[in-house]
């Protein structure tokens, strides 16, 4: 665009966005210009996104990235905090892609005749020296080389608890809640995403992931009356390939289950009868490779919340909605309506509170499933949402599971949980030297492009890109 004074008088925008960091003297005159301000991607120190180092100590922190969108140099109209590397370099491109989704966020209240889009105080941090923004660096390159040598060597084992205690209990009590663990800690398996059937105070389904194969599997689990597993067995449900995260909920007295098949870029319902069996009922999306798909009611509608694999594995909240349990579902005008790794990716039952709903998620800021936050829904209409957090959940750090916590699922008066502990894994680690190597293979004989030795199956996480709980 052209100067600001070489623009008509008199002539105005609804809002100016600045992405390209206009000189200090230009700033007031295309204020002016605006009738909401003039806007700009900012980081935390207040640099703009088009300067050089922009969210650079976020990012090297290895907490991930953290961008503002700001009116007029002094009010916050939006916010992402995005899961990124802590090579810098690395995650240049994730920085970049946050702007679309940053000024769609805040435009969105001034299209529906919300008037002026709402806006906090923006509190600039002191921004590094040159000496410690190098060794900031130095750090995060350093960080984002252990995180891979981990993926590689290390392998994430989950195990099955229980508290003693409803889910709407974890709201008001100070301390951190007492888990009591279910069975042992094997090497060739562990237990994950447990969702107990209501009205059972023994039976619970859960994902069952082999470390040789590196699938996960719905299985069922029966416990005696001092809680140990009594007896395992396959959930009779007509899918293969991975399957996790089989979130249950009771529906004008029949029982449903949404298994996730993120990897099959669909998310299906089914019924499930008392004797166990899994009926399919309809597809609830298509062509979206949906993590975790929660399903619960909502001032008259079913929403349907979701990570997007597309966007992003960990940051992203999707919502689609419908009048009607069968559909057909509406994806949310705003998806996504969420980027924020420290409490976007569902982590088990949303529920209601006094009259208020509750959406438990991950905080994935350092690591994947490192915590679950509670988050209070302030808003929820097919055209806005709101939430905010009002608890954070960590693991015993002295405990049998102290790196990661990341279900919250409501079984009557008890609330169920899994835990992860890192372990060195030998039979998930000759997995993962075979698929290195036959990978390395098909790259020689010309079949596929070999990129620098990188494990493209694979991200920083230990595991497998699609893997659920990796």
């Amino acid at each position: 665009m052209p100067p600001a004074d070489e623009v008509p008088r008199g002539m105005h925008w609804n809002v100016v966005v600045d992405l390209a960091g206009v000189e200090s003297s230009e700033v007031e005159a295309w204020k002016a210009r605006g009738r909401h301000g003039l806007w700009q991607p900012r980081d935390a120190q207040g640099r703009h996104l088009a300067d050089a180092f922009a969210c650079h100590a976020s990012i090297c922190s290895g907490s991930g990235g953290e961008l503002f969108l700001v009116r007029n140099g002094v009010d916050v109209l939006n916010t992402v905090r995005f899961h990124a590397s802590p090579d810098y370099r690395r995650s240049l491109t994730r920085l970049y892609a946050q702007t679309e989704w940053l000024i769609k966020g805040a435009l969105r209240p001034l299209l529906l005749g919300g008037g002026r889009a709402i806006a906090t105080k923006f509190s600039p941090r002191p921004a590094p020296s040159r000496l410690r923004r190098k060794l900031q660096g130095r750090a995060g390159a350093v960080r984002a080389r252990l995180r891979r040598i981990a993926a590689k060597c290390l392998s994430e084992n989950w195990m099955i608890g229980v508290i003693e205690a409803p889910i709407h209990s974890l709201l008001s009590s100070s301390s951190q809640p007492k888990v009591k663990w279910l069975g042992k800690r094997a090497s060739t398996h562990y237990h994950a995403d447990p969702f107990g059937i209501p009205g059972q105070t023994n039976k619970l389904y859960c994902e069952t992931f082999d470390y040789h194969n590196g699938d996960g599997r719905i299985e069922l689990l029966e416990l005696d009356g001092r809680d140990a597993i009594e007896a395992i067995a396959p959930a009779s449900l007509p899918l293969s390939g991975h399957l996790s995260y089989p979130y249950l909920f009771n529906h004008e007295g029949r029982l449903y289950g949404i298994p996730e098949t993120a990897k099959q870029r669909h998310c299906k319902l089914y019924e499930i009868d008392g004797n166990g069996h899994w009926h399919f009922v309809t597809t609830l999306l298509e062509d979206v490779a949906a993590a975790d798909a929660t399903l619960f009611f909502w001032d008259g509608l079913f929403w349907l919340a979701y990570t997007d694999i597309a966007l992003g594995e960990f940051d992203n909240l999707c919502l689609s909605w419908s009048r009607n349990l069968t559909g057909p579902w509406q994806p949310h005008a705003g998806n996504p309506v969420k980027i924020d790794h420290r409490n976007s990716r569902s982590a088990g039952t949303p529920f209601v509170h006094d009259g208020v709903l509750y959406r438990p998620a991950q905080d994935c800021r350092s690591a994947y499933g490192q915590a679950t936050v509670i988050n209070r829904v302030v808003q929820c209409t097919p055209y806005q949402y709101l939430e905010e957090p009002v608890r954070r959940l960590c693991p015993d750090p002295f405990g049998a599971n102290p790196h990661g916590l990341h279900t919250l699922s409501a079984w009557g008066s008890r609330t169920l949980v899994d835990g992860k502990r890192y372990v060195m894994n030998l039979h998930e680690l000759r997995r993962k030297i075979n698929r290195r190597l036959r990978g390395r293979g098909r790259a020689d004989e010309g079949l596929v492009p070999k990129l620098a030795g990188k494990d493209t199956t694979t991200n920083e996480r230990a595991g497998p890109l699609w893997k659920n709980v990796p």
